[in-house]
């Protein structure tokens, strides 16, 4: 058979078998034709034929046979002097496969199974590290506490006032809280639930245990627009429960001017507050509470882990929940806040309509504009969300371009205003009242409305540019409507030409109104960094694990973890000496969140 055009290869000899990797297909006459793209001489030491082979990408150069060859004898020498492996607790109960033979037949599998099995031991390993920095860092040793609640009669007496039922899921998580606060051990957990499902009347009726009894809480808010108005929301709801004389609810945000600074530290001194609302300014050390023994952290993504512990200070041995609107993939949940323990608010207030959502293309912004109309003569409220505040780029619809336009073309005879996060505190505070109050019609706004604005005359949002923004960013704008007794209507603006990729994200928004859908179609097309934000994302790049797909080996790791930390950081540490030096490389690749 002709070869190299009649040639033999250097070192072959006519009549030799050779074992040829390349494409093969029939040319003329029915002969087998071979563009060759290697060969290799029969051996028992092949790296090319008769088994299960690597593909690796090449440079110019290097052939797939001289890379393998070079890597086998890198593996050669790693097998001989690597001595890690898995902690032997962990692979003995998983049946693990050595670290070690896992790398080897990462590379050269001796079958498709035993490839999984090796990627899945790795994976695990991988997992594990991560969840080990993550417990033994993030998590304080898990501290005893007195008994220090007498009972839950007054959160009783304030559930009965509200005027409406609490769902099947908010009962389920008040009572896994109140076990948590009357545990002797101190609460660490999560609370998690879709766009308007309810958290914050279940934390605020967990609040009254601890008032009950005498203690005091920090309800800690990112914003002063969210503080506001979680500060209004208890005091009307204790108000109408007639304890306004029993319980006190103070607000501490930079707006609070010297004077009041004071008396309200002196209250809190005293032990006269019950309830401090507030932004960082609680964080601050001169805001000394007389016996803090609960923090609830809104928004907890907002915040580091320092600014944590620094609340946690100023009190004994303090039970601690966050809360987050926005809904976490379980296998994002596991990886970013392993060391708390998980509530779910998943079903939404009765009386909810919900929300049409449609997109539009840019052609079609005029239609919208006018539906909004239609609505604010109805009686309503609504907003337009814009991804920029202003822009270089005269091509590209901004807030304020379009504010004066629209002021002038479509809402003439209605009161309508900007709000943006550059603007002042105090100024956001005021338009957000006149907009509650129903003076504002429409709100121009960016995404510092994304969370928390809770008004229920809003019935209508457009979204300008909505490709711009990440479907859980889409999901919690939608959010600002629909909260009341009416059908919401939410339009994504699309500014861009609509291609596949844009139509198939923006579809799955028009399609579904579950918040964890949505946010894990977002994590699979985005990734953990885009998801997260590089700032506060804390994962590192994983080498082989996947913490979407791997989920489920995610939640064994960081289960396992817990259980080896329990009998004492310091004895696991001893005990898995070169473990811990690997995780400490890891390490280095995790962004911090501080």
């Amino acid at each position: 058979v002709p070869i190299y055009g009649g040639r033999l290869p250097a070192g072959v000899s006519l009549g030799e078998k050779l074992y040829l990797t390349g494409k093969f297909m029939r040319g003329t006459r029915g002969k087998i034709q071979c563009r060759m793209i290697e060969f290799e001489k029969p051996s028992s030491n092949s790296l090319s034929y008769g088994k299960i082979v690597p593909i690796y990408p090449l440079t110019e150069g290097l052939s797939q046979k001289k890379l393998r060859t070079l890597i086998v004898n890198e593996l050669i020498t790693f097998e001989k002097n690597m001595k890690y492996d898995i902690p032997a607790s962990v692979k003995k109960k998983y049946r693990l496969k050595n670290f070690v033979s896992s790398i080897m037949e990462m590379h050269f599998p001796k079958s498709f199974e035993s490839l999984n099995e090796s990627r899945e031991s790795l994976v695990f390993e991988e997992f594990l590290s991560f969840q080990y920095i993550h417990l033994s860092e993030r998590r304080p040793n898990i501290l005893i506490k007195e008994k220090r609640y007498n009972s839950s009669n007054l959160l009783e007496k304030v559930k009965s006032s509200l005027g409406f039922e609490l769902t099947a899921d908010q009962n389920k998580t008040i009572e896994e809280i109140k076990e948590d606060l009357f545990s002797e051990k101190q609460m660490f957990r999560l609370l998690q639930g879709d766009v308007g499902a309810g958290k914050t009347i279940v934390a605020f009726l967990t609040v009254l245990i601890p008032c009950e009894s005498g203690f005091q809480t920090a309800f800690l808010a990112p914003t002063e627009i969210l503080a506001l108005q979680h500060f209004y929301t208890f005091k009307k709801i204790i108000k109408n429960a007639g304890l306004e004389d029993i319980i006190k609810v103070d607000i501490l945000t930079s707006s609070v001017n010297q004077n009041e600074r004071n008396y309200l530290l002196k209250r809190l001194r005293e032990g006269k507050c019950n309830i401090l609302v507030g932004t960082h300014s609680i964080l601050y050390d001169e805001v000394v509470f007389k016996n803090l023994s609960y923090a609830i952290v809104d928004e907890q993504h907002r915040f580091g882990v320092a600014q944590r512990n620094k609340l946690l200070s100023k009190g004994e041995n303090v039970d601690y929940l966050l809360m987050t609107a926005t809904p976490i993939p379980q296998s994002l949940a596991l990886t970013l806040f392993g060391e708390l323990d998980l509530s779910v608010i998943r079903s939404m207030p009765s009386g909810r309509k919900g929300v049409l959502t449609k997109y539009k293309e840019l052609y079609e912004r005029d239609h919208c504009y006018r539906f909004l109309r239609s609505r604010i003569l109805k009686g309503e409220q609504g907003y337009i969300v814009f991804p920029l505040i202003e822009n270089t780029d005269s091509n590209f619809i901004t807030l304020t371009s379009e504010f004066e336009r629209a002021k002038k073309d479509y809402f003439y005879d209605m009161e309508i205003e900007i709000i943006h996060g550059k603007m002042k505190d105090i100024e956001k505070e005021y338009i957000m009242k006149r907009f509650n109050n129903g003076e504002i019609k429409i709100l121009f706004s960016t995404t510092v409305i994304e969370v928390g604005i809770d008004n229920p005359n809003a019935t209508t949002i457009l979204i300008e540019g909505a490709e711009r923004f990440g479907l859980s960013q889409l999901h919690q704008l939608r959010g600002r409507v629909g909260r009341g007794e009416k059908l919401g209507y939410c339009y994504l603006i699309i500014h861009s030409e609509l291609n596949e990729i844009i139509k198939e994200r923006i579809n799955i928004i028009c399609e579904t109104t579950d918040g964890f859908k949505i946010a894990e179609k977002d994590l699979e097309l985005r990734g953990s960094g885009e998801f997260l934000g590089d700032r506060q994302s804390g994962i590192p790049d994983f080498k082989i694990g996947n913490i979407v797909k791997d989920g489920e080996i995610m939640r064994k790791a960081k289960d396992e973890m817990r259980e080896l930390l329990k009998s004492g950081k310091e004895e696991f540490v001893k005990e898995n000496e070169i473990f811990i030096l690997k995780a400490n490389y890891l390490k280095k690749s995790i962004i911090k969140d501080e």
